[in-house]
C-alpha cells in the first residue's frame, strides 16, 4: 500500500480519484484472480511449477490495467501463496527444499519481468494513442490534413480532417479521382486537373495548387494542396503523398483586410495631420491627402522622394541620429522645418513610430505648428527658462481655482499625457487619469486640505494612455485674498516613478535574500533531522537512568538525601540539555526577523558542533577545537551566524566523505584578529578546492556538488557582509580546505556574563572513530 500511495502522490482532484479507482480495481481483480487460480490449482492438483505459470498469466493480464506498483504487490502476494499452499510443508510459511525456494524465486523474478514488460507496453500503447489524439486535434485546429494515393493497390487514404474538408469518405482510386474532380469548383477544375496530371509525368513540376471545393451540402471551401510522387526504377509512379490546408478563413481575412485598407485610406485622407510612410532608406512610400496639400505636391510626385527633398530642418547627421533613437524607443516626437513646392517653409511637429511590413517602415505624423510657434515666440525668456528647468527635473506646474484649472505647464501635460492643443483639462479628466485605487483618497485629501486651509505633499499613481503606471508627488500652496479667502492654488507635479521603483526593487531584493537564507536554513535542518533525533535521545536516556538511580537509593536507603539530590539534579540538567537542543532547532527553523544581540562566538560555535555531532560520528571524523582564552563577544544575529558555521561544517564533512586514505579531521578555531575582531576558522582534511573553482564558489548558483543549487556559500557571504565582516577560503596544509570569516568586536558585554577566562585551550572534541563520544 506504501507503493500505491507513492504512485498517487502529487495527483489532485478528479485525476486522483479516477486513478485511485483504477488502482483499486486492479488490486481487487488481481487478488480475486489469484484466489480463483489458487482454488483451481488446488482442485486440479497442480504442483508448484504449473501453479506459478498459472499465476504469471493472471499477473500479466492484470498488469494491462497499467499500475506497475500494484503488479509488484500482487507478484509478492502470489509468491507468498506459492510458499504457503504449494511448497512443502503445506500451510506454513516455510520452505524445506532448496528446489522449491529456487522455483519461487524464479517465479517472482519472472512475474516481475512479465508485469514490467506488460505495463511498459500498455503505457507505450497509451502514449501512441495520446499522440495520435493530439495529432488529430492539431489537424482540426489548423485545418490541415494529409492524403495518399497508392497507384499499385489503387487506394486513396485521407486523414479525418481532409475528409471533413471535402465532406466525403475515401473510396477506390478510379472512383475517387472522378468524384474529386466533381467536388472542385467548375472554374478551378481544369487548372487543378492539369496540375495533378503534370505532377505524374517524369520530370514534371511538383504538385502545388489552390482551388475551391464545393461540398455535397453546397458549402464552399478554399484549399491549397501539395504533394510529392515516389517513382519506381522504370519511371512509373508508385504512390503520391501530400497535404491539404483549408485556407478559407485566410482568404476571407485577406479580403476583409483589403476592405479595411480602403476604409483606413479614407480616414487618413480626411485627417487634419499629414501622414508620411517612409522605408528604411527614408524614401516616401505613401502619403495622405493632407500631406499633399501642405507641401503643394500631388501623391505621385511625393511617392519616391527622399525626406531631405522637403525636410530642410535636419541635416544628414541629425537624421541618422534620430533614426537610431526611433529604433530604440517606440515613438519619438521632434520639430523640424518643411519646404513646400513653391520654396516657402513652415515649422512642423513630427511624431514617428516604426514597424515591420515588407521591411522596416516609419510612420510620421506631421502637424503644422506655425500658429503655435508664433505664440511661443511671444512668451518671455524667463518662461522658456522655467519650461526647460521643469523638463530637466520632470516637474510640472498647475494653477486652479474654484472654477477649474487656470494654467498647466508643458511638462505637466507631458507627465499626465494630455494634449496641450486640446486646451486646459477639466478636473474630471485629470481625476480619470488617477489610478482607480488612489482616486478616492486623492479627492478626499484635496477637499480636506482646502477645507482646513493647509498644504501638504500627496503621492499617488496615474495611468498613462498605454496603461503605464506613474508615481506622481504633488505639493500645493494656497493664495489668500485680503479677506483671508483662498483665491488660487499653485501646485507642482513631480514624476517620482524611478525613485519609487528603486525603493520597491531594493525591498524585493532584501526580501528575496531573506527568503533564500531561510530556505537554505530549512534545507540544512532537514538534512540534520536524523542526527538531531539521535542527539536528543542522549540527554533523555541519561535523565531516565539518573531517575532510576534516585529511585533505587530511596528504596535502599531513604536517608541518603545528598545522593538523591545529586541524581535529581542530573535529571534536571539532562532535561534542560534536551530542551536546549530543541530550542536551537526551533531557532534555526522558525522564520524570525533578524535581530542584533551580544553573544559569545565560542559558545555559539559550541552549540553548532553539538548540533551536528551525530552526523560527524557517522562519517568517522575526529574534531579538534581551539577557542580563545577569553570569551569573544560580538553583536549580531546569533541564528544567522550559526547558520554560516553550520553550513561550513557540513560542507567540510561532505568533502571528507570522499577521502578513503589518511585520517578525517575537522578543525574549528577561534582567535582574536589583528584588526581587533574575532576570526573563525573551519578546516578539513578533504581533497581541497581546485584553483579554477576557488574564485567562483561564492557566486550565486555556482556549485561543484551534484544535486546542489549553489546558494549556500553565497548566502553565507551575504550574512557575514551584513555583519561588517569578511568570508574567504584558503588551501589547507598538507591538504584540504580552510574557510575563514571575521566579525567586528564589540566593547559591550551582557550584564549576566562574568569576565572569567575560558578554561579551554586546544581540545579534541571527538576521539578516533572507534571511541567517538563527546567529552
Amino acid at each position: 500500500m506504501s507503493a500505491i500511495r507513492n504512485l498517487l502522490h502529487g495527483e489532485t482532484g478528479q485525476n486522483r480519484a479516477r486513478r485511485l479507482q483504477v488502482v483499486g480495481a486492479q488490486l481487487l481483480l488481481g487478488l480475486a484472480g489469484l484466489a480463483l487460480s489458487t482454488y483451481i490449482a488446488g482442485q486440479l492438483g497442480f504442483g508448484l511449477g504449473r501453479t506459478g505459470f498459472f499465476y504469471v498469466i493472471v499477473l500479466a493480464l492484470v498488469s494491462l490495467l497499467g499500475s506497475f506498483a500494484v503488479s509488484v504487490l500482487l507478484s509478492i502476494v502470489a509468491a507468498g501463496c506459492l510458499d504457503y499452499f504449494f511448497a512443502p510443508p503445506i500451510g506454513q510459511w516455510r520452505i524445506e527444499f532448496s528446489e522449491d525456494l529456487l522455483r519461487i524465486a524464479t517465479f517472482l523474478t519472472t512475474s516481475l519481468v512479465v508485469t514490467a514488460l506488460t505495463t511498459k507496453l500498455k503505457r507505450a500503447g497509451d502514449k501512441v494513442h495520446e499522440n495520435q489524439s493530439k495529432w488529430d486535434r492539431a489537424e482540426r485546429i489548423a485545418h490541415f490534413g494529409w492524403w495518399e494515393r497508392n497507384f499499385t493497390s489503387h487506394r486513396v487514404s485521407l486523414s479525418d480532417e481532409v475528409s471533413r474538408i471535402f465532406g466525403v469518405q475515401p473510396v477506390q482510386l478510379p472512383d475517387w479521382h472522378r468524384r474529386w474532380l466533381d467536388l472542385i469548383h467548375p472554374d478551378d477544375r481544369e487548372k487543378t486537373a492539369a496540375a495533378a496530371a503534370a505532377a505524374l509525368r517524369p520530370g514534371g513540376p511538383r504538385y502545388d495548387v489552390e482551388y475551391r471545393v464545393v461540398r455535397p451540402d453546397g458549402t464552399q471551401r478554399i484549399v491549397r494542396s501539395q504533394g510529392d510522387v515516389v517513382w519506381d526504377g522504370r519511371g512509373r509512379p508508385l504512390r503520391q503523398f501530400g497535404v491539404l490546408h483549408d485556407i478559407t478563413e485566410l482568404r476571407q481575412a485577406e479580403v476583409e483586410l483589403r476592405a479595411s485598407e480602403t476604409r483606413f485610406r479614407t480616414f487618413v485622407d480626411h485627417a487634419t495631420d499629414a501622414f508620411f510612410l517612409l522605408n528604411d532608406h527614408s524614401i516616401v512610400v505613401d502619403v495622405n491627402q493632407r500631406a499633399c496639400e501642405t507641401l503643394g505636391y500631388d501623391r505621385t510626385e511625393l511617392i519616391g522622394k527622399h525626406r531631405r527633398d522637403f525636410d530642410v530642418g535636419l541635416d544628414e547627421a541629425a537624421i541618422k541620429k534620430l533614426k537610431q533613437t526611433i529604433l530604440i524607443q517606440e515613438r519619438v516626437t521632434f520639430e523640424t522645418v518643411h519646404r513646400r513646392k513653391d520654396g516657402s517653409s513652415f515649422p512642423v511637429e513630427v511624431r514617428v513610430g516604426h514597424f515591420e511590413q515588407e521591411g522596416r517602415r516609419f510612420l510620421c505624423v506631421v502637424r503644422d505648428i506655425t500658429e503655435r510657434k508664433k505664440a511661443e515666440q511671444a512668451l518671455t525668456r524667463s518662461a522658456a527658462y522655467l519650461a526647460e528647468a521643469q523638463r530637466l527635473s520632470h516637474t510640472g506646474t498647475s494653477v486652479f481655482d474654484a472654477n477649474g484649472n487656470l494654467y498647466w505647464s508643458e511638462e505637466c501635460y507631458r507627465l499626465w499625457e494630455l494634449d496641450p492643443l486640446q486646451g486646459l483639462p477639466d478636473g474630471r479628466t485629470v481625476l480619470q487619469r488617477v489610478h482607480p485605487d488612489d482616486r478616492e483618497r486623492v479627492r478626499e485629501q484635496i477637499r480636506r486640505d482646502l477645507r482646513e486651509r493647509r498644504s501638504q505633499p500627496l503621492e499617488f499613481r496615474i495611468v498613462g494612455l498605454d496603461g503605464t503606471i506613474k508615481h506622481i508627488e504633488t505639493n500645493s500652496h494656497p493664495l489668500f485674498s485680503a479677506e483671508g479667502a483662498i483665491v488660487e492654488v499653485i501646485a507642482t507635479h513631480v514624476d517620482v516613478t524611478e525613485r519609487r521603483l528603486a525603493q520597491e526593487q531594493a525591498e524585493r531584493l532584501r526580501q528575496l535574500e531573506s527568503d533564500l537564507a531561510h530556505m537554505h536554513r530549512l534545507t540544512i535542518m532537514g538534512e540534520l533531522t536524523a542526527s538531531l533525533a539521535h542527539e536528543i535521545l542522549h540527554p533523555i536516556a541519561t535523565a531516565r537512568n539518573n531517575a532510576r538511580a534516585g529511585m533505587r537509593i530511596l528504596e535502599s536507603n531513604p536517608q541518603k538525601t545528598d545522593q538523591i539530590r545529586e541524581a535529581l539534579a542530573c535529571v534536571v540538567r539532562d532535561a534542560d540539555r534536551a530542551k536546549d537542543i530543541i530550542g536551537r532547532v526551533r531557532d534555526h527553523i522558525r522564520r524570525a526577523p533578524p535581530r542584533r544581540e551580544i553573544f559569545d562566538v565560542n559558545q555559539a560555535v559550541d552549540e553548532v558542533i553539538a548540533l551536528v555531532r551525530n552526523t560527524i560520528e557517522k562519517s568517522s571524523i575526529s574534531v579538534r577545537t581551539r577557542f580563545t582564552e577569553h570569551k569573544a563577544f560580538v553583536r549580531g544575529d546569533r541564528v544567522q551566524l550559526q547558520q554560516v558555521t553550520l553550513n561550513l561544517i557540513l560542507n567540510a564533512v561532505e568533502a571528507m566523505t570522499s577521502v578513503n586514505q589518511g585520517g578525517r579531521e575537522l578543525t574549528i578555531n577561534t582567535e582574536f584578529s589583528e584588526t581587533g575582531g574575532t576570526l573563525v576558522r573551519v578546516g578539513d582534511s578533504g581533497p581541497g578546492i581546485e584553483p579554477e573553482h576557488a574564485a567562483k564558489i561564492f557566486e550565486p548558483f555556482y556549485t561543484t556538488r551534484r544535486g546542489g543549487i549553489g546558494m549556500g556559500l553565497s548566502i553565507c557571504r551575504s550574512i557575514i557582509d551584513a555583519h561588517g565582516g569578511r568570508l574567504w577560503t584558503e588551501a589547507g596544509q598538507p591538504r584540504g580546505a580552510v574557510f575563514l570569516f571575521t566579525l567586528p568586536a564589540t566593547e559591550e558585554m551582557p550584564e549576566d556574563v562574568s569576565s572569567t577566562p575560558r578554561a579551554t585551550g586546544e581540545r579534541r572534541v571527538f576521539e578516533d572513530a572507534d571511541q567517538m563520544a563527546f567529552k
